[in-house]
Formats: C-alpha cells, structure tokens, sequence
C-alpha cells in the first residue's frame, strides 16, 4: 500500500452495473407479467370456453328444434 500522496484511478463499472440492472428489470418484469399477466390470461381463456361452449349448446338445440319441425311437416305430407 501506498502512503505518497497520490490517488489512483478507480476503474469504470458503468457497463457491468448497467447490464446487470437491465438483467434485473427483465426479471422483475417477467415475474410481474407472471403475477398478474398469467391469471388474467387465464380467466380470459376460461370465459372464452365457457362461452363457446354455451353457444355451442344453443346452436345445438336450435339444430335440434329446427330438425322436429321439419320432421313434422314431412310426417304430414306421408
């Protein structure tokens, strides 16, 4: 150790701090879309289902209600 007066030069980190900061707000973010983003994603895919499921249910009893009417009216014409 020196004891002469002089102070060296400390050396620059700027880059290494500024790429592990970019590498930790990648993180934090892709943990927050984690948190939030995932079960939205979720609840949106689940009520999508449930409404083409449902739709599906009505076409499939207005295709049966339009089938017994036109049943009915061919039965008549026999």
């Amino acid at each position: 150790m020196r004891n002469d007066g002089q102070i060296d030069r400390v050396e620059d980190y700027t880059n290494a701090f500024l790429g592990m900061a970019y590498l930790m707000l990648i993180t934090v973010l892709v943990f927050v879309w984690g948190v939030w983003g995932y079960p939205v994603a979720l609840a949106t895919c689940a009520g999508l289902h449930l409404a083409i499921r449902r739709w599906g249910l009505w076409r499939a009893t207005r295709n049966a209600a339009w089938d017994a009417r036109v049943e009915a009216v061919l039965a008549k014409r026999r």
